[in-house]
C-alpha cells in the first residue's frame, strides 16, 4: 500500500509541471524599493516627488491619482493595478505602457518583482 501511495505522489508532482514562484518577502522587497523611493513613496500625503505616491495603489485604477500629472498613455492604459498587472509594469515599463513618463528599464527577476509587490501589498495600504 505504501509503494502505491508514493507511486501517486510521484505521479502528480510530475503532471503538476514545475512549482509555481515563491511568494515575495516584503522584508527585501522593501530594500530593493529604496531604488523606487527616490521617485515614489507609500504614504498618503507622499506628494512632492517625481513619481506619484503608492498609496492605496492595489484596486486604482492607473493614471487615476488626483494632483499628479500622468502621461496620456498611463491614464488610457486601462490598468487596475493588482499583483499580476504590477509585475507585468514594473518589469518592463515602457513596454507595457509605451509612451509612459517613467523612465525606469524595470526589473528583470522574477523573485525580486515578486518581494517588491509583496512589501507593496503592506506599505500602501
Amino acid at each position: 500500500m505504501t509503494r502505491m501511495y508514493a507511486g501517486s505522489v510521484i505521479a502528480m508532482l510530475v503532471l503538476a509541471g514545475p512549482v509555481a514562484q515563491a511568494d515575495g518577502d516584503p522584508v527585501m522587497g522593501k530594500r530593493l524599493f529604496a531604488q523606487c523611493g527616490s521617485c515614489h513613496t507609500t504614504q498618503a500625503d507622499g506628494s512632492g516627488r517625481i513619481g506619484p505616491s503608492l498609496h492605496g495603489l492595489f484596486g486604482r485604477k492607473a493614471g487615476a491619482l488626483d494632483g499628479f500629472a500622468f502621461s496620456a498613455a498611463m491614464q488610457k492604459s486601462g490598468i487596475v493595478w493588482d499583483e499580476r498587472s504590477l509585475d507585468e509594469y514594473i518589469k518592463e515599463p515602457a513596454s507595457r505602457v509605451p509612451g509612459t513618463k517613467m523612465v525606469f528599464l524595470g526589473v528583470q527577476k522574477d523573485q525580486a518583482r515578486a518581494d517588491i509587490i509583496a512589501y507593496l501589498k503592506e506599505a500602501t495600504q
